[in-house]
């Protein structure tokens, strides 16, 4: 990486000024955000086109916006949504993300933890609409409208993620953070100009937002955007993607319903490791499949494989920049990649960074003796990984679930097939308090919204050993206990 760049914003103005007319960006479609005329629609940008586009959006931001306050919008995964992240770092906006998987509800309690603008659909719609039209009515490339006052310390951007209380807390990221992170990613896993990545993942998550947006801007390649299992099924049919990041949920739907472009010459599967069948298959198709592991807090990237040593149940050497520690298996990591902390929320970041910068990632992890790579045992915190990605909290619901009257104990678990979560309740009679578990999960995004809601059965014999002299669950106990049950809805 040039030693003169600063941010990601550096590396995109940088594409527009060496590879100018290189294709830069798909529209996969989206051409409602072009006029028939003039000019005339487009299904791709270049660089060049790209960037004049970008800054015309980003002075339409500074003059919409009169005070540069944090900017949160809904994520979809369409081209606006690249369009706003990148025009927010070239005007020097903190862009706030939220998935629109995480519902109403979810995003009505991000909203009212900040204060900040907000930028409903209508006006990402015009704007972006009408930066392209200002874009596109020629003259020369301008400068980049990023403000001399960015440092590369300087807050970027908001991603949310799940606390110890269930609620989602902001992790606040530096542009430093995000170029030293995709850079780190895209030296383990290099990408050139003439590849093209394939986006279906959300870049309101970290994965997405430093494995796919970042190395993108750093490889000046070129980048589609879509949605799930559908955008890749509609994008794979009019273009050929030679990389992909998916989670291991959509990567087997992906290699069981396809399709699989002959193209696809690697995958990066993150948020939750991969079985080894799924590996083997992909594999057997002659796609290389790069595991990782990382958290939001940290960028997200600690840890990627690369394409020579790519093994299945395993995640990678530690990517350039960070230390580790091994403290009885708990890992902890300090080095630049780092947040700056939790959004106004001091209290939570000290506990999880200490006073000499490493963070506690609370994971139980073993460095393989033979590959040096590290392999996931779990988390120390009992956190659920979902297939799909997604991780949760378990004792932050049980402790809201548990607060409703009459109720004895709550347990949260993942369903069998680890796409989704049960409620297990315990109360002194059969009928479950529904519309007080309700009026909890309205306010929890889908993903730790249960697909199941059952009674829990304690035996009185039971009891000292699936729950410790304080009252907390023995948890291993209680998956047994819970596995040999038979409850109803």
């Amino acid at each position: 990486m040039p030693q003169s760049l600063r941010t990601l914003i550096d590396a995109f103005e940088r594409n527009a000024k060496r590879i100018s007319d290189g294709r830069a960006f798909l529209l996969l479609g989206q051409q409602c955000l072009t006029p028939a005329e003039p000019p005339a629609p487009l299904e791709s940008v270049t660089w060049g086109q790209l960037a004049r586009w970008v800054h015309q959006v980003a002075v339409e931001f500074r003059t919409h916006f009169p005070s540069v306050a944090p900017i949160m919008h809904v994520v979809r995964n369409t081209p606006e949504d690249v369009i706003v992240a990148l025009a927010c770092m070239a005007a020097g906006f903190v862009e706030i993300p939220v998935d629109v998987d995480g519902g109403p509800d979810y995003l009505a309690s991000c909203r009212r933890k900040l204060d900040c603008h907000w930028l409903d659909d209508a006006q990402k719609h015009q704007l972006v609409r009408r930066g392209y039209i200002a874009s596109m009515s020629g003259g020369s490339d301008p400068p980049l409208a990023v403000p001399s006052t960015v440092q590369p310390d300087d807050d970027a951007l908001v991603l949310w993620t799940s606390g110890t209380s269930g609620e989602p807390k902001g992790v606040a990221l530096s542009h430093e953070s995000q170029l030293l992170n995709a850079a780190a990613k895209l030296r383990a896993v290099p990408q050139s100009e003439s590849d093209l990545r394939l986006t279906v993942l959300s870049i309101a998550h970290g994965y997405a937002r430093t494995c796919d947006l970042g190395t993108w801007l750093l490889s000046g390649c070129t980048m589609g955007i879509a949605r799930g299992f559908d955008g890749w099924q509609q994008a794979c049919d009019r273009y050929s993607p030679t990389l992909c990041n998916l989670v291991p949920s959509l990567a087997g739907r992906v290699m069981d319903c396809g399709p699989i472009p002959p193209s696809l010459r690697l995958i990066g599967c993150g948020g939750a490791a991969m079985t080894p069948d799924q590996f083997r298959r992909w594999r057997e198709r002659g796609v290389t499949v790069i595991q990782g592991y990382g958290l939001t807090e940290a960028g997200p990237v600690i840890a990627s494989q690369t394409p020579e040593d790519s093994i299945p149940g395993h995640a990678g050497r530690p990517v350039d920049g960070w230390q580790i520690r091994l403290d009885d298996g708990r890992l902890f990591v300090r080095g630049k990649h780092l947040m700056r902390g939790y959004w106004l929320d001091p209290e939570s970041t000290g506990r999880r960074i200490d006073a000499a910068g490493w963070l506690d990632t609370g994971d139980r992890v073993r460095i393989c003796p033979n590959s040096g790579q590290l392999k996931i045992l779990g988390r120390c915190d009992d956190r659920i990984v979902l297939s799909n990605g997604h991780k949760i909290d378990p004792s932050g619901l049980e402790q809201q679930l548990a607060a409703i009257r009459d109720v004895r104990t709550a347990v949260v678990v993942a369903d069998p097939e680890r796409r989704g979560v049960e409620y297990w309740i315990e109360t002194p009679h059969e009928v479950l308090p529904l519309e007080e578990i309700d009026a909890i999960v309205r306010s929890l995004p889908r993903w730790e919204r249960p697909k199941h809601v059952r009674r829990l059965i304690v035996p009185e014999a039971s009891r000292d050993r699936l729950f410790n002299r304080k009252g907390a669950i023995r948890r291993s106990e209680m998956l047994r206990h819970l596995d040999r049950s038979t409850g109803s809805c």
